[in-house]
């Protein structure tokens, strides 16, 4: 059985990785924090290049924790580490030798500043039982759930408490066949319980909150982050509604051509045109118009698809998927970027 750590069970040997040196370890300290007494980092790295991270508000009430896991990776001088999570922010620290992570600014530069920005390697790997919402692909079958975190690639098994029948009941309401795979938006807890054969070693969800389903849908590669434009984007849903695709329709779609700012793509039935504007976190679809061919179904959705993109005011990727949003920052629709052969 493998060593513990610090409490903390060992996903595999340590290895070496460049100027990190061996991993899985956990690097720790207090820094200046605008509205707080200070803000006490905790990260660990994993060799799978995976991490948790947890942000302790200190000197505030409850002193509350904010939790992230994702992938790590390093720039190509391997001087710079890069944390990429479900949240907005990237976390972008110096590597100084095995022993000290440096915080950058939100610009990506090293901070200029006579206060304290560092993280110091810890003797011990510290564990961090991480709480935040998450993408998964989640399947039951054999009397177990298993989820499958989509940033990190670990499957995890489902703890059989809290919010876990739930779960179980939404999966059988929306599967199409037995053990399939279906796309889990929930917000969980990793926690450490004894290790079960061929699964992450002693990492157990705990589902706390089913956010939502999303059938249709997939993970996607690790590591992948397709580019808005020159990408086939596969509408997936329009608001909270899935899309539905019915036999001899085409899958509604969009791509953004970089050469010339024009979209070209599908409602479902009738084939879309138009420009776009982008800049930055800013995207507006101008002149949107569509061949007027009548179908027997799907007209409300492709009315629905053209109106978001009359709506849409800013985007964001998240590895394979693009969520269009409108000025108040409602989510108006999402894609999955399909790879066409």
């Amino acid at each position: 059985m493998p060593r513990l750590l610090g409490g903390m069970r060992r996903r595999g040997p340590d290895r070496p990785t460049g100027p990190l040196g061996s991993l899985p370890a956990t690097y720790a300290g207090d820094l200046p924090c605008a509205d707080c007494a200070s803000l006490r980092y905790k990260l660990t790295l994993f060799p799978d290049q995976v991490y948790f991270l947890s942000r302790t508000y200190l000197g505030k009430d409850a002193s509350p924790v904010v939790y992230d896991i994702g992938n790590w990776t390093l720039s190509d001088n391997r001087k710079v580490l890069t944390l990429t999570g479900e949240r907005e922010q990237i976390f972008r620290f110096t590597v100084s030798g095995e022993e000290e992570l440096h915080l950058r600014g939100l610009d990506g530069r090293d901070i200029e500043s006579q206060l304290h920005y560092t993280l110091i390697r810890s003797p011990r790997v510290e564990p961090i039982e991480p709480r935040t919402v998450m993408r998964g692909m989640y399947r039951y079958m054999a009397d177990a759930g298993t989820f499958k975190e989509c940033l990190t690639g670990r499957r995890w098994p489902v703890s059989q408490e809290r919010n876990n029948a739930d779960l179980e009941r939404a999966y059988s309401n929306e599967r199409r066949q037995p053990n399939e795979e279906l796309l889990v938006v929930l917000e969980g807890s990793v926690v450490m319980r004894p290790a079960m054969e061929e699964t992450a070693a002693g990492e157990t969800l705990v589902v706390e909150r089913i956010i939502e389903l999303r059938p249709r849908e997939t993970c996607g590669a690790r590591f992948a982050t397709d580019p808005l434009e020159n990408t086939y984007w596969k509408l997936t849903r329009l608001g909270t509604v899935p899309v539905v695709v019915t036999e001899h329709q085409r899958e509604p779609s969009l791509v953004l051509h970089a050469d010339n700012h024009r979209v070209a793509g599908s409602g479902g039935c009738n084939r879309l045109m138009g420009s776009y504007v982008v800049e930055g976190r800013t995207l507006h679809f101008n002149h949107m118009a569509s061949t007027k061919m009548a179908c027997p179904e799907g007209m409300q959705q492709e009315q629905a698809f053209l109106d978001a993109l009359n709506n849409t005011a800013t985007w964001k990727i998240a590895g394979e998927h693009l969520e269009l949003y409108d000025d108040q920052g409602t989510t108006l629709a999402r894609f999955e970027a399909t790879h066409l052969r």
